[in-house]
């Protein structure tokens, strides 16, 4: 039986602290032995399309600093890039101005070489290739947003008789679906905080929780428990007993 944690959605500097700390203190207790991190490591607001002139002079090293300490601290086995990390990516390989590309490029190097030292896997953010798997569980950044998408996320990305487990849209969502042996999809929320400026107006943000999910795989059996916060608290089952 093997024991994961799967968690999502930091983006940088604008975190929320308290969620990161539950999070590395159940990893000191739970002890898995797969740490999974479901991508948006890093916001970089201010290279995303339609940047204002603003966010486009706001400095990135407080959201890179940020990104990398966690690294460092949730120590990942795998890391899924995001559609926010996508953005340095798409910066060093298509930006028309020489300098920043340059800076991205040093950015993307030195972002893999932190991996490499971890030995952490990286993997793209791209809907043919871009998950992970362990047994029948499968882990995803997350390609849909709104409210269907876990059940979009559960219909193309779960394997027969599994689940997808995704990030991406900050909500705890459960679908379960129609398929050969079963399927479903768990949205597992998020590390960052719930209420960011730029969403302040956009209802959808009313789903937004923080949180992150956990579990075993044992060959073709698994489990998924959903981490979050409850009335003022955290219940979290620190051990999993085998019965029968």
């Amino acid at each position: 039986m093997k024991k994961f944690i799967f968690a999502s959605d930091l983006h940088g500097d604008v975190q929320d602290h308290d969620t990161v700390q539950v999070l590395l203190k159940f990893v000191d207790t739970y002890k898995p032995d797969y740490r999974i991190f479901g991508g948006d490591l890093f916001d970089f607001r201010n290279i995303r399309r339609g940047a204002g002139p603003a966010e486009k002079q706001d400095s990135m090293e407080a959201d890179v600093e940020a990104g990398m300490k966690f690294l460092s601290d949730f120590k990942p086995h795998v890391l899924l890039l995001g559609n926010h990390d996508k953005r340095l990516w798409d910066t060093a390989e298509y930006h028309t101005h020489g300098i920043v590309q340059d800076a991205a490029r040093l950015g993307v190097r030195d972002i893999m070489k932190r991996c490499r030292q971890l030995k952490c896997k990286v993997i793209p953010y791209d809907a043919s290739i871009g998950f992970y798997d362990l047994g029948l569980v499968r882990f995803i950044h997350g390609y849909h947003a709104g409210i269907y998408a876990t059940k979009k996320h559960a219909e193309i990305f779960s394997p027969p008789g599994g689940i997808v487990l995704h990030g991406h849209t900050h909500a705890i969502q459960y679908a379960s679906i129609p398929k050969i042996k079963g399927a479903a999809g768990m949205g597992v929320g998020c590390l960052a905080q719930v209420d960011m400026s730029y969403n302040k107006h956009m209802t959808g943000r009313t789903m937004h929780e923080n949180g992150f999910a956990y579990g075993y795989v044992d060959g073709k059996d698994w489990q998924v428990f959903q981490a979050k916060k409850g009335n003022k608290k955290w219940q979290l089952v620190k051990d999993l007993i085998e019965v029968g």
